[in-house]
C-alpha cells in the first residue's frame, strides 16, 4: 500500500508502521528495523521512474549513509521496471529520515521487515514482472547485494538479497520469462515477412535473448558497444554482428530496431535516424530504463514505438509460477524469521556494553589499591579479567538470543540486563 506522511515528514513519503515495534520499556535498547521504499513502473510510469533514476545515483545513497549513523545498513536495487531502496536501522527515527530524504523524490510504496522480506523475494523470482517469472531480475539482485553500504558487525542487506536470487528455480511452463519475449511477442505480431531486418542495439541478455526468439522470423542484427557476443553464439543463430560506431549504418534498409543496452542515457535520438522514406525502421522497442530511444520518436510519421511501459505483459500467471510462488514465500518466510532473531542482537550489545563498564570499573579500582604494575603484568591482569567477563556473559547472551523476537518478550529482557546492576554505579 501507499502510506501518507508520517507526522513532520514532507507528503508523500510512505508512513512506515513500526511504532508496534519500537514500544516496550522506556530507555531499553532499540531493535534493528528493515524497511523497503519501492517505486514502481506500473504505478509511478516510466517519465517518472526515470527521473528518480536520475537523482537517486548512488554516490546520494552512499552520503545519506555516510551522515547518519542510525543507518546500520542501506542498498539499491534497480531493475527495469522499480526502484528499492533497502535499510535496516537502528529504530524508528533514522528510517523517518532516510523516508524524508526520499519525499523529495515522490511518493513510495513502503513495505518493513516480514513484509518486506516478502517483497524482495516475490521481486527476485520475477513475481512482479511484467514478464512473470523473469530471470533477468535475479542478477540485478546480485548486483545490489554486491553494493550495500554496510556498518553493521553482522551484515544482513547483503544476506537477504543473496537468498532472495538464490530462491527461485527454472521454471517451465508456457508463458514469457524475460521481457526479451514480450518484444519478440510484439514485433512478431507485426512483422511481414522473414526478410524483414531487426536491429538490436545491446548484445547483453536480454539482447541476445530478442535475437534468439526472433531466429527464423527475421533477419538480425546485434549491435555491440565495447565486446561483441560470442561469434559462436552469432553463428548458431544466424546473427550479424556490428560494433556501435557503425549502428547508423545499420538502420538504413532496418525495419525494426530494438533498444536492449545498458546506457544511462538516449543512444538514439530522432534527428539521427533515416526517415522511414530513406530506408529507415518503422517499428522501434525500447527495452531501456531509463529510455534508450528518443519519445519525440514515435510522433514521426509511419513510425510505431513502445517502450516498457507500453509493452503487454504481465502474465499469463500459470500453474508452475503458482508453485514456485508457494516456495518463493516459504523461502522468505524463513529468511524473515532469521532477520527476527536478528533484530534482537542490540540486545546483546547492550548486555557486553554493560558487562564490559562493569569489568573496567572494577579493574581500575583493583589497580588503584594494587599500585603500579609491571605493562606485562597489567596486561596480563586486563586479559583474565575480559575472560571472565566473556565467560560470565556467554549464558545470558544465549538465553538473550533463545528468547522469541517479538516485543512481548522485551520485559524478559530487560531482567537480564538488569541482573547487572547500574554501570554508572558498580
Amino acid at each position: 500500500m501507499v502510506f501518507g506522511a508520517p507526522p513532520g515528514v514532507t507528503a508523500g513519503v510512505v508512513d512506515l508502521p513500526h511504532a508496534e515495534i519500537s514500544s516496550g520499556t522506556p530507555g531499553a535498547p532499540g531493535r534493528l528495523l528493515l524497511s523497503a521504499w519501492e517505486r514502481q513502473l506500473r504505478r509511478d510510469g516510466i517519465a517518472r521512474l526515470e527521473t528518480t533514476l536520475a537523482a537517486l545515483v548512488p554516490e546520494e545513497v552512499g552520503a545519506w549513509f555516510g551522515a547518519d549513523p542510525g543507518l546500520q545498513e542501506v542498498a539499491l536495487l534497480k531493475t527495469c521496471q522499480r526502484i528499492v531502496v533497502l535499510a535496516i536501522t537502528d529504530g524508528v527515527e533514522p528510517a523517518s529520515r532516510l523516508a524524508g530524504r526520499l519525499a523529495a523524490l515522490g511518493p513510495w510504496e513502503g513495505s518493513t521487515d516480514r513484509e518486506a522480506v516478502q517483497r524482495i523475494f516475490r521481486i527476485a523470482a520475477g513475481l512482479e514482472s511484467a514478464a512473470a517469472g523473469e530471470r533477468e531480475v535475479r542478477e540485478q539482485v546480485r548486483a545490489a547485494a554486491a553494493h550495500v553500504h554496510s556498518r553493521h558487525p553482522r551484515p544482513l542487506l547483503r544476506r537477504l538479497l543473496l537468498e532472495a536470487s538464490a530462491a527461485p528455480s527454472e521454471v517451465g511452463g508456457t508463458g514469457p520469462r524475460s521481457v526479451a519475449d514480450l518484444a519478440v511477442a510484439w514485433l512478431g505480431a507485426r512483422l511481414p515477412d522473414r526478410s524483414a531486418r531487426v536491429v538490436i542495439v545491446g548484445g547483453g541478455t536480454v539482447g541476445r535473448r530478442v535475437a534468439e526468439g526472433l531466429h527464423g522470423a527475421a533477419e538480425v542484427t546485434v549491435v555491440y558497444h565495447q565486446r561483441p557476443p560470442d561469434p559462436a553464439w552469432a553463428a548458431r543463430w544466424a546473427v550479424e554482428l556490428v560494433p556501435i560506431a557503425e549502428l547508423r549504418r545499420s538502420l538504413t534498409g532496418a525495419w525494426a530496431l530494438v533498444s536492449a543496452a545498458k546506457s544511462s542515457g538516449r543512444i538514439v535520438v530522432g534527428d539521427e535516424l533515416p526517415g522511414t522514406d530513406a530506408g529507415g525502421p518503422r517499428c522501434f522497442v525500447d527495452l531501456g530504463m531509463p529510455r534508450n530511444i528518443d519519445p519525440a520518436v514515435g510522433s514521426r510519421s509511419g513510425v510505431d514505438l513502445v517502450d516498457l511501459e507500453g509493452l503487454p505483459g504481465y502474465g499469463p500467471f500459470d500453474e508452475s509460477l503458482r508453485r514456485q510462488e508457494q516456495s518463493v514465500a516459504e523461502a522468505a518466510d524463513g529468511c524473515a524469521s532469521a532477520f527476527a532473531r536478528e533484530s534482537v542482537e542490540p540486545w546483546v550489545g547492550a548486555l557486553r556494553q554493560k558487562g564490559e563498564s562493569l569489568r573496567r570499573a572494577e579493574f581500575e579500582q583493583a589497580l588503584a589499591f594494587a599500585g603500579p604494575l609491571p605493562e606485562r603484568a597489567r596486561i596480563a591482569f586486563e586479559r583474565m579479567s575480559e575472560r571472565i567477563v566473556g565467560r560470565l556473559l556467554a549464558a545470558p547472551t544465549e538465553e538473550l538470543r533463545a528468547l522469541p523476537p517479538e516485543p512481548e518478550h522485551d520485559g524478559r529482557r530487560q531482567m537480564l540486563l538488569d541482573r547487572y546492576g547500574d554501570r554508572d554505579d558498580p
